[in-house]
């Protein structure tokens, strides 16, 4: 059922230094670059990658082996349009003091190839060692895989393998070494979204964006489209959308927008458009950075032209492709994002998965099983809510002695365990759960509304029971079996009947999932007013804000009215929108003695940060407090700010205020 958001005429204020913000912006993930080696015009870069920045390594950063979890593995991926011409790994391991030497060993895998047995000696017990292993690039692919065997021994008779002076630690300060080339790749469309965007390693995007000139409502929409399906592809690694006007970046790969009448200086004797034309082509002066123009007769078509992009109803092939015909898809309904589950039916657990094998698991101890639940945020629980779960599973047979069970946790918190039954190899079970809304009438409710959040993580921990017994005078050494575990994709979570409602505003939700205009997954119902288009870091905000909802809902932002101007038609585009303010808010959505007073103390608050860029704004004589509290903000601040529409009560204001551009950022 849809009901209503309430809107209440009540504003949250968050103050953020940028500092830390811009600190935060360099992420782990990137390998930091070291060197630059140059040989006949071929240019390599040598990059670090720490152990920590590899997916599947324990929150340590390293990884812990023992002789029930003798294998573990890390991943890295490499970029399309990168060449890996050498590297290494260095590698830091520390084994047991217990272990026999040289019998006890450490096998290294790169994608399934043995590249070197690392013998543990027995000045390496107990102390860290250092070993560097040579990477062929010959062995490595788009998407790779690093292996470690602990094959570890501490008796000659009688081994246990649960024994606690069976371990070995790879340290987090292990590093992966890349000899990296830029690769000129060719000018062809069919391999869009490379090199524009990165959808292959775990590292963010950055794509400057182009104008000629100050952007009119039309390109801005254009630019909007293209950075919503940006974020859209990059998903979670993020994106960020710098801003040019008629100048080149200089560094790395960018877009431009430009029609017949409007085009940037290096663009002015690009063919004029006679329909909307995507185009991939080499930025000048550069070995391997690429210009994707997207031009058009007029500003109108430009919007024809990211549409295409987005939705992918046309082919696009070689360098240029013109759109010759473009339709017009059907709006989406409320609640539809591609990311979220249909609360209004059964969702089946095989729809949850993002890669094969998710849903199983093998091993003496089997690693959880993880799938992510993302919801509707506003789904409104209350006492006597229930969420119905049909779980089907199997498993090989656990020992008849001990408690082996399969624990089901949600984002963390154990909500049921059931036991492995040694008799079975599969069991069924249908959940009836009961939801804890705001009050707890009667006390029998067994999930907390508040453990469930717009983005859930479903986990399924099989824990085996495993029991080894010796004696002193004689034992059997039985090798363990392995385990294998798996969660049928036709079991299903069922959240029908769940209402949607939320009392607005509410910016934990706008940052979470972009709500209240992520309703509607092409934006449909939302305007963005930016009036000060000139302002490249206002465009650049506007733009990474839709490319983080983008990446949230998994869909573009299609249908957004952009609104660069206010006038009197404007009233009536607003009244029946929500509505994303980036910069100064305009006085027809100041309409409320509440909201104008609360608005003008937080512009006044701005406007007087104690910003290093205008350090005389106070009274000079005061120049220790003027010294003392600059430092402390000297990056700027920001605010985001939400209220009630003054044209519509049903209606929801998000506005980005700043006193600097560092403030934006």
């Amino acid at each position: 059922m849809f009901l209503k958001k309430i809107s209440l005429c009540v504003m949250t204020l968050l103050f953020a230094s940028v500092a830390a913000n811009a600190q935060n912006n360099t992420s782990s993930n990137i390998g930091s670059l070291v060197e630059v080696h140059k040989f006949d015009d071929i240019t390599t870069n040598i990059y670090r990658y720490p152990f920590a920045s590899l997916e599947w390594t324990d929150p340590s950063g390293g990884l812990a082996l023992s002789g029930t979890q003798a294998k573990r593995n890390v991943r890295f991926e490499i970029r399309k349009d990168e060449l890996v011409t050498g590297g290494a790994l260095e590698l830091y391991y520390t084994p047991s003091p217990a272990l026999i030497p040289v019998r006890s060993h450490l096998n290294v895998y790169f994608n399934g190839l043995l590249i070197k047995s690392l013998p543990i000696l027995k000045e390496h017990l107990g102390n860290k060692t250092f070993a560097k292993i040579a990477i062929d690039p010959k062995a490595l692919a788009d998407s790779n895989q690093i292996e470690f065997e602990f094959i570890g021994h501490y008796s000659d008779i009688c081994e246990n393998p649960v024994d606690s002076s069976l371990w070995l630690n790879i340290s987090a300060q292990s590093v992966l070494v890349l000899d990296k080339q830029q690769l000129h790749i060719a000018n062809d469309l069919s391999s869009f979204p490379t090199p524009f965007f990165n959808v292959t390693t775990n590292t963010a995007s950055t794509l400057p964006v182009i104008f000629s000139d100050e952007p009119d409502s039309n390109t801005l929409k254009a630019a909007s489209i293209f950075a919503s399906f940006g974020g859209v592809l990059t998903a979670w690694r993020g994106v960020d959308y710098p801003v040019l006007i008629n100048q080149l970046p200089s560094n790395g790969h960018a877009v431009v927008f430009i029609t017949n009448d409007n085009r940037p200086y290096f663009l002015k004797d690009y063919p004029k458009s006679t329909a909307p034309t995507v185009e991939m082509t080499d930025i000048p002066g550069t070995q391997s950075n690429k210009l994707l123009i997207i031009s058009a007769p007029t500003s109108e078509k430009l919007i024809e032209a990211a549409k295409a992009l987005a939705l992918g109803n046309v082919l696009f092939n070689g360098p240029v492709t013109e759109i010759l015909g473009y339709t017009e898809v059907e709006k989406r309904k409320p609640y539809d994002s591609p990311n979220w589950i249909d609360s209004s039916k059964k969702v089946y657990f095989g729809q949850l998965t993002t890669f094969d094998g998710q849903l199983s698991a093998n091993g003496i101890e089997p690693a959880p099983i993880n799938v992510q639940l993302n919801l509707p945020p506003d789904l409104y629980f209350v006492n006597g809510s229930r969420v119905d779960m049909n779980l089907i599973y199997k498993y090989t047979k656990p020992t008849e002695t001990g408690m082996s069970q399969l624990r089901f946790i949600l984002n963390n918190h154990l909500v049921r365990s059931y036991p492995l039954k040694p008799d079975s190899q599969q069991d069924k079970i249908s959940e009836n759960l009961p939801i804890m809304g705001a009050v707890n009438l009667f006390g029998t409710s067994k999930v907390d509304a508040s453990f469930i959040r717009p983005t859930n993580s479903l986990t399924f921990d099989f824990d085996y029971s495993n029991i080894y017994t010796s004696k002193k005078d004689e034992c059997t050494t039985q090798a363990p079996i392995p385990h294998r575990v798996e969660i049928d994709p036709a079991s299903n979570i069922d959240f029908t009947g769940i209402y949607h409602f939320t009392q607005m505003p509410n910016l934990s939700l706008f940052w979470q999932s972009g709500y209240p205009f992520s309703i509607y997954a092409d934006l449909q119902e939302t305007a963005a007013v930016i009036e000060n288009t000139k302002d490249t870091e206002q465009l650049s905000t506007l733009l990474n804000t839709l490319g983080r909802i983008g990446a949230q809902l998994g869909y573009a932002s299609t249908n957004i009215e952009i609104l660069t101007k206010i006038d009197d038609d404007s009233e009536d585009v607003l009244e029946d929108k929500d509505i994303l303010v980036i910069g100064n808010i305009p006085e027809l959505l100041k309409d409320n003695d509440n909201v104008a007073i609360v608005l003008s103390k937080t512009e006044q608050a701005i406007s007087t940060s104690f910003n290093s860029d205008n350090p005389n704004r106070f009274d000079p004589d005061k120049k220790n407090l003027n010294t003392t509290i600059r430092t402390r903000n000297s990056n700027g601040l920001g605010a985001i700010v939400s209220f009630q529409s003054p044209l519509n009560s049903d209606r929801t204001v998000v506005a980005m205020l700043s006193d600097s551009p560092e403030g934006l950022a």
